[in-house]
Parts: C-alpha cells; structure tokens; sequence
C-alpha cells in the first residue's frame, strides 16, 4: 500500500492509536455520567501517579533501544543480546518499584480512598516490563499492533458496557485495562521473538546496570518529561478538590487522545527514518529535518487551531454539561500538539540524533525546576487555570532554549523555501518515493 517503511508506520500506528482512543472516547461520555467527576478525579490521580513508575520500567529503552538496533538490523547475534539485555534490565526496574510502590501506598491521602484502583493499576504495569515496541519499532514492522489493538479495543468497550453501571463500578476501567496490556504484550513479545528469531539469554547484573547507567541521560529526561506532564494534577491535588481535579483532568485526557492519535504514530515512525540518515551522515540527517520542520509545523497548528475552536462542542458532546468548566482549561492547552511536536522535533529527532544526550538532559532538567516551582505557585493562586497555562508556557520554554543552542551549535535546521506549500507537496512525494 505504501511504497516505504516511514509512511507504513504512521499508518500502522495511526491506526493503532485510534484504536486505543476511539473506543474509550464512545464510553467516556457513558462512563463519565455514572462515575461523575469526582470518581474520574480518583480514577485519574491514581494513574498519573502510576505514571511515574511506567516511565521507570520503560526506561529509554524505546529509545536507546531502537536507535541501536536499528543500526545493526543484519546483526542477529548484537539484536537478541540487546532484546535479553532490555527486557532483563526492566525486570530488575519493576523489583525496584515494587519496593517503592509498597511505601507510597502509606503516604498518598487518595490512594487511602482507594487502594484497588492503585493495587490494579500497579499490576499493569508489568506491561511495561514485556514491552516489544523496540522491538517491531526497529525492524519497522508494526501492522500487527494495528490489528490487536482494534480487538482488544472492541472488547474491552463491550466489557465496560455491560459491567459499569453504578459509581462504584469505576475499579472496571483500570481493572479490564491492565488484563488487556499485560496479556497483548505477552503474546507480542513471543510473536516477536519468534518471527525475528531472538535469543533470550541469561545476562550477568553488572552488565544490566551498566546498560541502565548508560541509558541515564536520556531516562533522566524522559522522566522529566512525564514529571512535567502529569505534575500538574499531582499538585493540583494539593490545592483543589477531588471535583476540581475532575474538570482539569476531563480535558487533559482529552488532548491526551489528540496527541496519541496524531504525535505518537509520527514521532515514533520518523524515529528509525531519521536515526537512519545520520547514521549515513549529520548533513544528510540534517537535510531530512530541514523538509520535515514545516510539515511539522504547519499540520500542528491547524490540529490546535481546530482545537481552540471546537473547544465548546466537543466537551458538551463528550463529557455532557456537568464537564462545562472544562471548556477554558481545553481552550488554553489547545496549542500543546504544537508545542509538544515541535519540542519532540528538536529535541528527540535533532538532539539525540546529533548523540547531544547531555545537553537533552540539562535543558529538560531546567525547564522541570522552574516549570515545578511555576507551577506550584500559578496552581496556589489561579487553580485549574494556572496549571493549563504552566503547560504551554513550559513547552514555549522548552523550544526557546533548544533552538538558543543549536544555533550556538551552528545547527540549522530551518530552511525558508522548505515552508512553501508547493515545496512541502514535492518533499512528501520525495520522502514517499525512497524505497523500503
């Protein structure tokens, strides 16, 4: 169907994503008028805490992973040594958290509320530990995700149908989630490791920190980047109520699903495409980028134009009138997929690609502290609406200071003819073109 492996991807992921979103967004209007918004407030602290400890056990492995692997696909031997080394490594990272998710249960005043929704939501996350995404990621064969996902959507929509029926029903929702996760990436990875005959074998500890310790730059970065997302609800929780965190959540949520739907499957696709051609070398990588930078652009800021303008519609048909506080928060995050794709642009295709791992770190580590202390205060004083407008203007921030220093690099990546839309069409033709 597509003549190569780039287009493929965003395809296969494209459809992955609105499988992961689509049917959620059919019982998100169902769901969200029996559990009310205080359920959804419980139901979605819980998970952005668990957040942090996803982040962990996936590490940089999607990543670090993908780049090395797919720079030595014809390499069978260094493929599974990389595969047993990953999947190794995140085991020993799930031990740790289990340690550290025992002491959190103590301390979290709405986990106190609730201590099966975290309990279920925990045991997901053995997911994460069978992750095969670097995997299918770095042979640049992912078809099949598209498939499962749209069965295990089908069927977890039906389930939830037909269990959740009252307020207390709300535990189904992480419960049929995390059957789900942890059973597909199971079957994954066994599917993977026979179709692209991979080893597992036994990997001595030191070896495996070593490969956590090389991989901290870009872990630590990640994290930060997670931190930044889902912060923002943590803190609120400090400071507004269980309803409150409800309509805040509502539409992050929301824009969640248009990242997952329209960034995820770009960003991950490209990935592989770009590491590629600066393997070949940085002016060819750099000439990849330069074509790319207005598609980026131009296609984000219609995808938040639409966002800002259709705010009001989509809440009401979604979430029905008692979400209607939720409209503003949407209309003020409504350039995030902007600023999101533009941030992963330069930092993950441009930095890391250029091996500035270092400087990824230190500018995600900057932006994280003042973004936090910002955050604490605009949250304390303006609620809700302080946080909506600590996520753009962290991201603003972000996308200065990578552009400050890879012009003191003398990296340029804009290139103003690539921004006429007669150039961008013969670009896309040209990027289509390039064979598998």
């Amino acid at each position: 169907m597509f003549k190569n492996k780039v287009f493929e991807n965003i395809f296969s992921l494209g459809i992955s994503q609105i499988a992961n979103v689509a049917f959620p967004l059919i019982t998100m209007p169902y769901v969200s008028r029996i559990i009310g918004p205080e359920g959804y407030g419980i139901l979605n602290y819980s998970t952005a805490f668990i957040g942090y400890f996803t982040m962990f056990i996936l590490y940089s492995f999607d990543l670090s992973g993908t780049k090395i692997i797919s720079r030595n696909i014809e390499d069978k031997e260094f493929v599974s040594n990389a595969f047993s080394e990953i999947l190794y490594s995140r085991c020993i990272l799930y031990i740790i958290s289990c340690f550290l998710f025992i002491i959190s249960l103590f301390f979290g005043e709405v986990f106190h509320k609730d201590y099966l929704v975290s309990i279920i939501l925990f045991l997901g996350l053995l997911s994460s530990v069978f992750s095969p995404q670097f995997i299918y990621q770095s042979f640049q064969d992912l078809k099949l995700f598209s498939k499962i996902n749209v069965i295990r959507g089908f069927i977890n929509m039906i389930l939830i149908f037909l269990f959740v029926r009252t307020k207390q029903d709300y535990f189904y929702i992480p419960l049929f989630a995390t059957i789900f996760n942890v059973v597909i990436n199971i079957g994954l990875l066994i599917h993977a490791k026979r179709k692209f005959s991979l080893r597992l074998t036994k990997k001595p500890l030191n070896k495996l920190f070593n490969l956590i310790f090389t991989d901290r730059f870009i872990f630590i970065s990640n994290v930060l980047g997670a931190f930044r997302a889902t912060t923002n609800t943590i803190i609120l929780g400090f400071f507004i109520t269980t309803k409150e965190i409800g309509y805040f959540t509502t539409s992050i949520n929301f824009l969640f699903v248009v990242v997952n739907v329209l960034f995820i499957p770009i960003s991950t696709a490209i990935y592989p495409f770009i590491s590629n051609a600066f393997s070949k070398s940085a002016e060819t990588g750099n000439d990849i980028v330069k074509k790319i930078v207005p598609i980026i652009t131009y296609f984000y800021f219609i995808t938040s134009f639409c966002l800002l303008i259709f705010s009001p519609l989509i809440i009401a048909l979604v979430f029905g009138n008692k979400f209607d506080k939720s409209i503003e928060i949407l209309q003020i995050i409504s350039f995030a997929p902007l600023t999101i794709g533009l941030s992963n642009l330069l930092g993950v295709q441009v930095l890391l690609n250029y091996n500035f791992d270092k400087l990824y770190f230190r500018i995600n580590l900057y932006t994280t502290i003042v973004g936090l202390l910002l955050n604490l205060y605009l949250s304390k004083k303006f609620g809700y609406y302080g946080a909506a407008w600590n996520i753009i203007i962290v991201d603003i921030m972000i996308i200065s200071l990578y552009f400050i220093f890879l012009k003191k690099l003398k990296i340029n990546i804009i290139n103003w003819k690539y921004f006429n839309p007669k150039v961008i069409k013969t670009n896309l033709l040209s990027i289509a073109s390039l064979k598998k």
